[in-house]
C-alpha cells in the first residue's frame, strides 16, 4: 500500500479521534443545568445510576475511549506510513 495513502489515513482517523474527544467535551448551557444542579443519590448503584451527572460522566467516557482508540490507530498508521521504525 502507498505509504502516502496511508499517512492521510492515519491523518484522518487522528483528526477523527480529536473530533470524538472534543464532543464529549463540549455540552450546551441546558445540559450543564440539568447535569449540574445537586440531586439526591440512592444507596444503590442501580438507582444513582440513572442521575443525570452519572450519566453524563459515562458519556463522557465512552467519548474519551472511543476518541483515544481513534488517535492511537491514526498515530501508529502515520508512523508505520513514515517506515522510521525499522
Amino acid at each position: 500500500m502507498d505509504t502516502n495513502l496511508i499517512d492521510l489515513i492515519g491523518l484522518v482517523f487522528a483528526l477523527i479521534g480529536a473530533i470524538v474527544l472534543a464532543c464529549g467535551l463540549i455540552i450546551s448551557r441546558k445540559q450543564a443545568l440539568r447535569v449540574g444542579v445537586a440531586r439526591y443519590a440512592d444507596d444503590s448503584d442501580e438507582q444513582n445510576i440513572c442521575l443525570p451527572h452519572v450519566r453524563d460522566e459515562l458519556r463522557e467516557s465512552r467519548f474519551s475511549l472511543t476518541g483515544l482508540v481513534f488517535l492511537i490507530i491514526g498515530f501508529l498508521l502515520q508512523i508505520v506510513a513514515r517506515g522510521d521504525f525499522l
